[in-house]
This record gives structure tokens, sequence and C-alpha cells, in this order.
């Protein structure tokens, strides 16, 4: 069997609403503001991009899925696609006919401000289980420079899942199918722990609620693991 590797994420695309809690009516979302918009780009080149090239498993694709209404803000501040694996998709036609050339996909699951490590890769592909998971991981809180042990909630954002390409109709640029707590409802296969690292950074909804999570019941870890397992360079705050 033709099975392939692809990693995903949907870089600025879901507009929370959380986001525009105590904003006046008719405000402008953050998503769809330059400022929000190049530090994320700065997140993802800086952490998330160099932990999916590093991959131990080479033989991957991963697939960016950005917001078309969007494209004039994101297209010319994205780092170049200069490795062929990276693959911008604005319209998704064109990456799923590429995908159905494959028997089976793994499709993997990331935030695009967050890490896998090297190996993570590579283990989705030893897994047979038609979902996994990693429970077990890392959290680098940016502003304090400081790396957390980290257990996600239940299956948190860091999944994995078997799947014919001809049944993936298109990409869920809102994350919302599966949600990440309804994964558990497949009884993943847990994988290997410390294969995951999520960056905590600036003021949003989801580093809030891993902040609260870490410190109430992790320790730290030493930091020369996020360049070892994770090839990241260097630190931004």
């Amino acid at each position: 069997m033709n099975t392939k590797l692809v990693f995903w994420t949907a870089f600025n695309s879901y507009q929370s609403p959380k986001l525009l809690r105590g904003r006046r009516d008719g405000a402008v979302h953050p998503v769809r503001t330059p400022e929000w918009t190049k530090r994320r780009v700065e997140l993802f080149t800086r952490f998330n991009l160099p932990s999916i090239l590093g991959q131990t498993h080479e033989d991957f694709l991963y697939v960016v899925l950005l917001d078309p209404k969007l494209r004039q803000l994101t297209e010319p501040i994205l780092p170049a696609a200069v490795d062929p694996r990276i693959i911008y998709c604005y319209e998704d036609g064109p990456i799923l006919a590429q995908l159905r050339e494959y028997d089976e996909l793994v499709l993997a699951l990331i935030d695009s401000d967050d890490m896998y490590a090297k190996t993570a890769g590579a283990s989705m592909m030893a897994c047979p289980a038609p979902w996994m998971y990693f429970k077990i991981g890392y959290a680098y809180d940016n502003k304090a420079g400081k790396l957390f042990n980290y257990s996600t909630i239940k299956t948190g954002p860091f999944f994995a899942r078997r799947i014919n390409p001809r049944n993936l109709p298109r990409f869920d640029r809102d994350k919302r199918n599966p949600t990440h707590v309804a994964v558990a409802d497949h009884k993943p296969c847990e994988l290997a722990p410390r294969q995951f690292c999520v960056v905590i950074h600036d003021r949003n909804t989801s580093s809030h609620s891993a902040m609260r999570h870490i410190l109430k019941n992790q320790g730290i870890c030493d930091l020369d693991i996020l360049k070892s397992e994770f090839g990241c360079q260097r630190e931004i705050r």
C-alpha cells in the first residue's frame, strides 16, 4: 500500500469568537489584521516550520491551509516554500487531487505555532492504528523562556488518523471536525511521549488555558531539548 504522511495546519484561518470578547460591535477580528498575521508568521517560521522540516521520516507533505479571503495579507510575508514538501493551500482542489494519487494518508494535525519532535512522523507511520495521538509532551513559555512537561487535556491538538484520500472531500480550516476532544471517541492509540511541544505566547485563548494547566501540574525541563529534539534554533519573545 502506498501510504503518505501529511502534516497539516490551518494557518490564521479560524476566527475564534473568544478573541472578540470585550470589543465593540463591528470590530475587525484580530486574525484579519496585519499585526496579528505578522506575529503568527514569526511563530510559524521560527518554531513550527523547522520542527516539521527536521523530521527523521522525510517522505511527507506539509499542507498549510490559508484563507483565500486573506491572501493579500498572508502571501507576501509567509516564508518562501523552497522545500517542495511545503504546500501553501488557498484552494483545496489541486492538493486534494494530488493526495488522491496515494492509497492511504496518515493525516497529522498541528497548530501553526506548535512543534512536533523530529521523531514524531516516524512514530505515526509505524503505528498501524486508524487513530493515534500524543498525550505527554512539552510546553514552552516563550515570554518566560521556560520549558515545562505537559500532559494534554484529553487528546489535545496532537493527533493523526489513517484515511483513504478519496474519503477526504475538503480540508477543515476551522479544525472543528473532528474536534480535539472528539478524537477520544475513536479510542486512539497513545504514541510514545515527549514528541510535541505547545508554544505559549502573547494573549491568545489556547495559551491561557495551557498556562493554567502547566503551572498547576507540571515541572520544568532543560531548554536544550528545544534544539536537540525539535530543531528550534533560537528563541523569540
